[in-house]
């Protein structure tokens, strides 16, 4: 029993003692457990973060990509063809090498910029029609030869009604008419087709030859090689008062193109007399007067020492004043039948120019100097003046519906 305390106190003793290591050990395992708890949390703190930033950038990125793929520019659709158009993009130019010299030393140098050209893009015409009316009514009147029922029929004697750039017409002729009358067409011998000069210029000699080679057989392709005006003028007769020669590029509307000198008109149709008979044609000219009829020469009525074909006249002139009347052959002409005529008007040097053309019966025994008038169309005769006893009579020939003339 005495044993016991002492046992027992030093178990107690020694209980003290394990108790105290246990306290330590107690109060140190749940520090242990805190540091690795909190070395746990700092790691998945860490992980989170991670996680967090790769969420943030991925987030990011696709924020970018949608911007990007919303603002970038569409090709243009060229809606004419359906082709697709590229957007030109200009491209900053890379900068120029420093020059030489001083600027090659110098830090500040700054190279100037190149301009680089950019392409406009096509753009889109419409081919929309429009729609308009026109007021016939308003319209200015223009030449119709060519079709059957034309434009009203004119006198080609100092009557208006300009066709394109003809001029308002004169004794030369109109710019309207229905194709029936004497259908005239102006030519330059001093100038080819494209306005260049010709060896006629200036030289008569060599204009008078031309003629004189082209009358034998009216051949029109060798007046080709001259300048032609573009107007067609229509004339029911030839009586051209003496003035100056221009009257007849007024006529044709060619004033500022042509110089009146060393030019002619040839006009053509087809006619018949009014009356079966024998006929001469009797004219006067300052310079140039040729009648063709059905194919051969019946009147040189060229001014003196100017003639082209003088054996198409009869013996004999008459004279009045400084004129002289020359007479054609006589030919036999039948009712009805028409037969393809030419008349041949120039001028030679310039200056002043004339013209009349009659015509006489055999057997009607005119007066000299007072034949009718050879018409294709009733129309007014003007003043001719001069020393022509002349009283305004009139033949009137019937003019065929076919046009102009081929022979």
């Amino acid at each position: 029993m005495a044993l016991e305390p002492a046992a027992v106190r030093q178990g107690s003793s020694s209980g003290n003692g394990g108790l105290r290591r246990m306290s330590t050990l107690e109060k140190n395992l749940p520090a242990v457990d805190q540091a690795g708890k909190q070395a746990w949390q700092h790691r998945l703190r860490r992980s989170g973060y991670f996680v967090g930033a790769v969420l943030l950038h991925l987030l990011i990125f696709l924020l970018v990509a949608t911007l990007v793929v919303f603002k970038a520019p569409k090709p243009e659709q060229d809606a004419t063809f359906g082709r697709v158009t590229s957007i030109p993009v200009k491209v900053p130019p890379p900068p120029a090498p420093p020059a030489s010299g001083d600027a090659a030393m110098n830090p500040d140098f700054e190279p100037q910029p190149v301009i680089v050209p950019v392409t406009t893009p096509p753009q889109v015409i419409s081919t929309a029609k429009a729609t308009f009316s026109v007021d016939a009514s308003k319209l200015p009147s223009q030449s119709l030869s060519h079709l059957p029922s034309a434009a009203p029929q004119g006198t080609g004697m100092g009557h208006s009604g300009a066709s394109g750039n003809m001029g308002p017409g004169n004794d030369y002729g109109s710019g309207t008419g229905n194709g029936a009358e004497l259908v005239g067409h102006l030519y330059d011998l001093k100038q080819t087709p494209d306005r260049k000069p010709t060896d006629i210029m200036d030289s008569a000699s060599n204009g008078l030859n031309f003629l004189r080679t082209f009358v034998k057989d009216w051949n029109m392709s060798t007046l080709a090689n001259y300048y032609e005006a573009p107007g067609t003028i229509y004339a029911s007769q030839i009586c051209i008062r003496e003035r100056h020669s221009d009257e007849s590029t007024k006529a044709f509307g060619v004033s500022g193109t042509v110089d009146p000198k060393r030019w002619i008109i040839v006009y053509d149709g087809m006619v018949a007399p009014p009356e079966s008979g024998t006929y001469r044609f009797v004219g006067w000219a300052d310079d140039f007067l040729m009648v063709r009829w059905n194919g051969a020469n019946i009147l040189d009525a060229c001014y003196d020492g100017e003639g082209l074909d003088p054996s198409a006249n009869d013996q004999g002139t008459e004279s009045h004043g400084n004129k002289s009347l020359k007479y054609g052959k006589w030919v036999q002409m039948d009712a009805g039948t028409p037969v393809p005529i030419k008349i041949l008007i120039g001028e030679g040097p310039g200056g002043y120019s004339g013209f009349i053309l009659m015509i006489e019966k055999q057997g009607d025994n005119s007066q000299n100097g007072d034949y009718p008038l050879f018409q294709v169309q009733d129309a007014p005769i003007p003043d001719f003046g001069g020393d022509f006893t002349f009283t305004k009579k009139k033949l009137l020939f019937q003019p065929s519906p076919l046009g102009a003339g081929q022979g």
